[in-house]
């Protein structure tokens, strides 16, 4: 059975990702194919966030930029930056995302650490995210240091707790001394309209909606909320619109005594016909058959 990102109505991914007991969450990986529709949508969440890339290769976008991810690639995005991930062609991407509280490498908050190196970096405008690329000499250290994170959350050995912190710090370290460096501030604009407009969406997704509505719920115009949305998402507002009603009919098609009628007015759709278009668009097969297929 494919899965999809549960996110809240404002775009926040829900559920944890470590515990205030251990605050660093990692697992065997997942397979960007096993997403509905090969890819997994425009999100965030408190928690800083690295991103392996074990076999294959994907696209990987970070607030409004998009990279191309092979094997042996990594990408760290900042809490509360928004992330997506799609397939390459179709074709099957082994990751491993490690997920942890920027707090713990912090100590605690108004720490001498936090105040000069953890808050700094955590304005999403400073440092969005950091790509790391296996044939790159700049990136060696940095790579090291994430290949043996991913060892030591695998083998989970004695003591590997405290050597997670050690390594997680050495990274921080690694992203400060960077940007430091660069003396360059990514600007980031539009981030907050684009959470708007999606936390509307994930409201009203059922309701009759115009551009002129998503618009206003990002306090932009039109033709401006247009290029912002896209810039951040890779999609058009309508296209966005669509595959998140589609996503949201997956968990009513579960439902053997529902309609497709039924679920496509439940989604906003206008009429099974134009849901069932919709829905072949973005999962390949019809709402039938997905029902048969995956049920």
């Amino acid at each position: 059975m494919k899965h999809s990102l549960n996110v809240d109505k404002t775009g926040l991914e829900r559920g944890a990702r470590g515990s205030f007991d251990f605050p660093v969450s990692g697992s065997r990986g997942a397979d960007i194919k096993s997403y509905e529709g090969e890819q997994f949508a425009c999100h965030f969440h408190p928690e800083a966030e690295l991103t392996v890339i074990c076999e294959g290769e994907m696209y990987y976008r970070a607030h409004d930029t998009e990279y191309l991810l092979r094997a042996g690639d990594a990408v760290f995005v900042n809490a509360n930056v928004m992330h997506a991930g799609r397939s390459r062609n179709g074709t099957s991407c082994h990751y491993l995302p490690i997920n942890f509280w920027p707090l713990f490498v912090s100590g605690h908050d108004e720490s001498l650490i936090d105040r000069k190196y953890v808050s700094p970096l955590l304005r999403e405008e400073l440092l969005p995210c950091v790509v790391m690329r296996r044939e790159c000499a700049a990136d060696k250290e940095m790579l090291c240091a994430v290949d043996e994170l991913v060892e030591l959350v695998r083998d989970r050995g004695d003591g590997w707790e405290l050597l997670v912190k050690a390594v997680l710090c050495r990274l921080w370290y690694y992203f400060y001394t960077r940007k430091r460096a660069s003396g360059e501030e990514h600007t980031v604009v539009g981030a907050e309209a684009v959470k708007r407009a999606i936390s509307f969406i994930e409201v009203h997704y059922a309701e009759k909606l115009t551009l002129a509505d998503l618009a206003a719920a990002a306090h932009l115009s039109r033709s401006e909320f247009c290029r912002t949305f896209r810039r951040f998402t890779g999609r058009t507002p309508f296209s966005y619109l669509q595959y998140h009603r589609v996503r949201r009919s997956l968990p009513l098609l579960q439902d053997r005594k529902r309609s497709v009628l039924e679920i496509s007015e439940q989604t906003g759709f206008a009429g099974a016909s134009y849901y069932a278009e919709v829905f072949r668009r973005f999962m390949g097969c019809s709402p039938l058959e997905y029902r048969k297929k995956f049920l």
